[in-house]
C-alpha cells in the first residue's frame, strides 16, 4: 500500500513538472513576427513584373529590407546593381512651404527619355511642362511617401517623353532614415520597345 502511494505521488510529481516545463517553454516561444507590409507588397509585385530589370531591382531591394522597418538610403548601395544604374532615378522628399520631390540622381536612360537635365530639378516643375492635367509622376510618389509601400505600374505612358516606345514600366521603392518616415524614393524605369542594350 505504501509502495502504491509513493508510486502515485511520483507519477503526479512527474506530470506536474512536465506540465510546468511545457508551460515555461510555451512562454519562452515568441510568436512569428508579422512581415513588414512593404515586404508583402514586394512579393506581390515580383509576381507581375514584366521586365527583368524591374524584377532584379525588386529582388535586391527585398534583400536589403529589414524585417521590421523600411530600408534607409545607407542600406542602398548603387554599386551593388551596376547594370541597373542607367535606369535608376533617386528623388528626395521635400517638406516645408513647398512640399514635393527633388531629383538627386538620374540615370542615362532616364535623361535620354526626357532629353533635358534632371539632376537637382523638382518633379513639380517638370510635371507642369510634361504632364498637363493629372501629374502622375507626383501622385504616384506621394502615395509611396504616405504609405511606405512599393508602387508598380506597367502600361501606356501617362506623360510626354522625347522617345517613342510602346509601354512604360516602373517601380517606386521607399527609403526611410528612421525606418518609418519616407525621405527618399528610388525608382527603376523600363521603356518597352526602346532598349539601348543589345
Amino acid at each position: 500500500m505504501v509502495q502504491r502511494s509513493n508510486s502515485c505521488y511520483a507519477s503526479r510529481h512527474f506530470c506536474h513538472r512536465k506540465a510546468a516545463a511545457v508551460s515555461h517553454a510555451s512562454a519562452l516561444r515568441k510568436p512569428s513576427p508579422t512581415p513588414h507590409p512593404n515586404l508583402v507588397t514586394i512579393a506581390r509585385v515580383l509576381h507581375v513584373a514584366r521586365d527583368e530589370k524591374i524584377a532584379d531591382f525588386l529582388a535586391y531591394y527585398r534583400g536589403i529590407h529589414p524585417a521590421d522597418r523600411l530600408p534607409s538610403r545607407r542600406d542602398f548601395d548603387p554599386m551593388a546593381v551596376p547594370r541597373l544604374l542607367p535606369h535608376l532615378i533617386l528623388v528626395e522628399v521635400v517638406h516645408g512651404d513647398r512640399p514635393g520631390f527633388r531629383i538627386k540622381v538620374a540615370g542615362e536612360e532616364i535623361v535620354r527619355a526626357f532629353r533635358m537635365p534632371l539632376q537637382g530639378r523638382r518633379l513639380e516643375d517638370i510635371a507642369e511642362e510634361d504632364e498637363p492635367g493629372r501629374p502622375y509622376s507626383i501622385l504616384t510618389r506621394a502615395a509611396v511617401a504616405k504609405s511606405g509601400l512599393v508602387a508598380h505600374y506597367c502600361g501606356a505612358p501617362r506623360m510626354r517623353f522625347a522617345l517613342d516606345f510602346a509601354d512604360i514600366e516602373y517601380v517606386h521603392c521607399p527609403l526611410a532614415e528612421d525606418g518609418v518616415t519616407v525621405d527618399q524614393i528610388v525608382s527603376v524605369f523600363h521603356y518597352h520597345g526602346f532598349d539601348s542594350e543589345p
